[in-house]
């Protein structure tokens, strides 16, 4: 699987993102030429908001429905 991994330059200190296979752990680098070491990134994260686990998203969802519903019913 591809993903876009975080990487840094041992001799150059270079940083940047490199989309490859999940189990890529090294990559030369753009700058100087040197080895890119991957390096521990935030996950991505995703919260759903449709069971209330998420409240603020649970209440837009609610929001927009009641909007639309209300839309709906002004137009018949």
């Amino acid at each position: 699987m591809r993903v876009m991994l975080d990487f840094r330059c041992k001799s150059c200190a270079h940083e940047c993102e490199s989309y490859c296979d999940s189990n890529t752990t090294a990559v030369e680098c753009p700058e100087c030429g040197g080895t890119m070491d991957k390096q521990m990134c935030m996950p991505t994260v995703r919260l759903e908001g449709l069971s209330g686990a998420f409240p603020g998203a649970h209440h837009k969802w609610a929001q927009i429905r009641e909007d639309n519903a209300r839309i709906k019913a002004a137009r018949a």
